[in-house]
């Protein structure tokens, strides 16, 4: 009998992140005795082996048509992933599986231990893709390495978030929260746990914490938590704050975060809506506020 075969494409992921649904997906039709094939990208021409099912996973809307052109060439295609269709989800047998990281070769775990946001901001899909916070999976359930990736839109609101800090520090695990974190939730037990996490950027390589400071009404409420993180025994050259520009500040109000954070100590990382470029975004990306004014930037 011919071993069945599935092609997995992921359209867009950008390079050091691995798609999850595909792991996913990958995992499963394993178990079932598939052989499963991964590409990335969307190319002009179909595969050359004819394969019983494929599925295209598009994280940017912007490659949507590429990919139901590319997923007309393809047999018993599926599409999906929040470039494509925000309300699809997988089935609850392959959300719950332990994903299959050899399909993208990498040494740590990756997981949601919740799904959803308790906010409810103008600017992000979350809540439309996920609806409310709520819990989704223990660690355990995709812990696989000694170090873990967690995807989850607001760890801190999570229902499980104080026991799963308990957790990633009683079992040494190195962490990332990749998402942010959110600052207006940290308090001092917060700030304490989190200081006693081996709390890493996304390559594990660097120590850091991600936070936002998205909007000038919760300005007060960074700065104290900055204090109590640091206070807690965090090294404010371990935050970084991804800055929101071009949805509800000016200009002014986006250089005086900007230089705020830097006087504390702090990087900043300016997040333009939807995507895109401008001056100030490579000026502060290219970490050119260190050392002048953005006025002498003649880029």
């Amino acid at each position: 009998m011919t071993e069945r075969t599935v092609l997995l494409v992921d359209a867009d992921s950008k390079e050091g992140f691995p798609n999850l649904a595909l792991m996913k997906l990958s995992a499963w039709y394993k178990k079932e005795g598939w052989e499963v094939d991964l590409i990335h990208g969307l190319p002009m021409a179909p595969p050359l082996h004819l394969y019983d099912k494929s599925y295209i996973s598009v994280i940017f809307f912007q490659n949507k048509e590429r990919a139901l052109d590319y997923g007309l060439m393809l047999p018993n295609c599926e599409i999906g992933g929040s470039g494509y269709d925000l309300t699809k989800i997988l089935p609850d047998e392959i959300e719950h599986i332990m994903p299959d990281y050899s399909l993208y070769d990498i040494d740590y775990s990756i997981g949601f231990t919740s799904r959803g946001c308790l906010r409810k901001c103008g600017f992000c899909v979350v809540p439309k893709k996920e609806g409310d916070i709520r819990d989704n999976a223990p660690i355990t359930e995709f812990l696989a390495h000694d170090k873990v990736m967690l995807l989850d839109n607001n760890f801190l609101a999570s229902p499980r978030g104080k026991q799963n800090l308990d957790f990633l520090i009683i079992n040494d695990l190195k962490v990332n929260f990749n998402q942010g974190l959110d600052i207006r939730l940290v308090d001092t037990e917060l700030a304490t746990l989190l200081a006693s996490t081996k709390y890493y950027s996304w390559n594990f390589k660097t120590r850091g914490l991600h936070f936002a400071f998205d909007d000038m009404r919760y300005e007060n409420e960074v700065w104290q938590g900055i204090d109590l993180l640091e206070n807690a025994g965090v090294n404010p050259k371990h935050l970084m704050f991804y800055v929101l520009i071009g949805y509800n500040t000016t200009e002014e109000q986006d250089l005086h975060r900007i230089y705020s954070l830097k006087d504390r100590g702090v990087k900043p990382f300016v997040m333009p809506y939807n995507q895109t470029k401008n001056r100030l975004t490579r000026f502060v990306n290219g970490r050119y506020y260190e050392f002048m004014k953005l006025e002498d930037y003649k880029y």
